[in-house]
């Protein structure tokens, strides 16, 4: 008995750690509450730059349809990582210096990515497209 009620109680101590540790890999981690969306909604194509370890502009907003070309001006490879498979990622392999990648957003909503060799989902080289009507 004593035994079982030590299970128990490891359990309910490691649920909840897996649990919040899984959170990272869906949009629910990512907050992006008060970000400084730059508005390129006139725009039929967007360039983001990947250098230094950031992207810029870092969070933009698009209309339906644009075309965001990913373009790694930098000296280190770098790759763009989908939050949650919310669009095709960008694979490190795709991306060395002087690589671009064009993604077309074709539906409504925030698509936020990162970069795994300078970042996470929530911290360092991330960045956000906002696609509106």
């Amino acid at each position: 008995m004593r035994k079982r009620l030590l299970c128990i109680a490891a359990l309910t101590v490691v649920v909840p750690i897996a649990v919040a540790c899984g959170s990272e890999t869906g949009t629910e981690g990512v907050d992006l509450t008060g970000k400084p969306f730059q508005n390129l909604r006139d725009e039929a194509d967007v360039t983001i730059d990947s250098a230094d370890n950031r992207f810029t502009p870092q969070y933009v907003t698009v209309s339906v349809g644009t075309t965001v070309t990913f373009d790694n001006v930098g000296r280190n490879p770098h790759n763009v990582i989908s939050i949650g498979d919310t669009f095709s990622s960008v694979d490190t392999a795709d991306f060395n210096p002087d690589a671009t990648a064009a993604i077309t957003f074709e539906t409504v909503g925030d698509f936020p990515y990162y970069c795994t060799l300078h970042g996470t989902p929530t911290k360092g080289m991330t960045g956000a497209v906002r696609v509106v009507k």
